[in-house]
Formats: structure tokens, C-alpha cells, sequence
């Protein structure tokens, strides 16, 4: 079963991929409704989708709009982006 921090890591990990997602996509912004609330089903993880689907639900029954964005996953996490960076040991006080 899915602890509460899990689901919370989880979502936030969903919701910074998606608050990227619209920066790049802009036109996204005009779908979304003000104040909506988004949550997340991801394929392949049930018990996530369950915990997200009950949080949409009560907001839902609170008047609050909600917005479900359906992925297949996450991509791998991209490298760093320094480039070429220099690694240097420091013999002397700077």
C-alpha cells in the first residue's frame, strides 16, 4: 500500500513535470480552468491513481474545478547542466 509520503513525493515529482510541461506548451494554460485542482493517473500504478482519484473527488465535492492529466510515466532525469565543467583540488588557502 502506498504511504501518504510516497503519494506526496510522488505528486509533487508529477506536478513540477507538468508545471514545465505548460511552460512549454502555453496553449495548455487556456484549457485549465482558474483554481483548478489537477491530479494525476499514471499507467501502470493503481494505487497512486487511487489515492490521486479520491483527492480530485473530495475537491470535486468541495465546488473546486478538477482537471485530470492522464501519462504513461516520467522520462529518465537529465544529466547536469554545466557544461564542461573544471574539478579542481584547491592545494592552497583561496
Amino acid at each position: 500500500m502506498m504511504s501518504p509520503d510516497e503519494f506526496t513525493r510522488r505528486q509533487f515529482e508529477l506536478n513540477a513535470e507538468f508545471g514545465k510541461f505548460v511552460f512549454d506548451h502555453p496553449e495548455v494554460d487556456d484549457v485549465l480552468p482558474d483554481g483548478a485542482y489537477v491530479f494525476f493517473e499514471v499507467e501502470g500504478e493503481a494505487e497512486f491513481n487511487t489515492f490521486s482519484r479520491r483527492l480530485a473527488e473530495k475537491k470535486q465535492r468541495a465546488g473546486i474545478p478538477v482537471v485530470v492529466v492522464r501519462v504513461k510515466g516520467l522520462a529518465p532525469p537529465q544529466g547536469s547542466r554545466l557544461i564542461d565543467p573544471v574539478i579542481e583540488t584547491v592545494v592552497e588557502a583561496v
